[in-house]
């Protein structure tokens, strides 16, 4: 299968206005695409959204590397004082609206800091078929079951069929 040619830059392709409408709505949603076809911006226009509206998100990635990389896109993005990293051995502006994070650090906080959460709308889940991991796996399903009932949940991944 082909995919459609790439949206213009700042245009958003048919899936990501659907699976913004859907988090503006309320509903958690899960993207399936492959690797560079915008998943991300997804959750960098709800980002944006929230953000003007004085609320939060919280992004989550399976590795440091990744939690890093996505922590200064995200700065490049929405300036460093509106968003933080944590990742175990790094802490960058732990108070801020946009928290990027390694997925066991918001698990973590689900089960003994919720209210550390309270200021989040959503929560962003990258590489979401790490469910089917048995090593890590326990880590998202206890991220998606533990969640705040407050927080929409945003799973993105490329190879969700492995998730099973």
């Amino acid at each position: 299968m082909q995919l459609p040619p790439a949206p213009a830059p700042g245009e958003l392709d048919d899936f990501q206005k659907e699976a913004i409408d859907h988090l503006l709505a309320g509903e958690d949603v899960l993207v399936y695409a492959p690797t560079g076809s915008g998943k991300t911006r997804i959750a960098e226009e709800f980002a944006a959204w929230l953000l003007e509206r004085g609320r939060g998100m919280g992004y989550t990635a399976p590795l440091k590397a990744i939690s890093n990389q996505k922590y200064r896109d995200f700065v490049e993005l929405f300036g460093e004082k509106r968003v933080g990293l944590l990742t175990g051995d790094i802490s960058i502006n732990p108070g801020a609206p946009l928290l990027v994070m390694t997925t066991e650090i918001f698990r973590n906080r689900c089960l003994t800091e919720p209210a550390t959460l309270s200021g989040m709308a959503c929560v962003v889940l990258d590489e979401i078929h790490f469910l089917g991991d048995e090593q890590r796996g326990t880590v998202w399903e206890e991220s998606v079951i533990f969640c705040p009932d407050h927080l929409v949940i945003l799973g993105l991944s490329a190879t969700v069929s492995k998730a099973g």
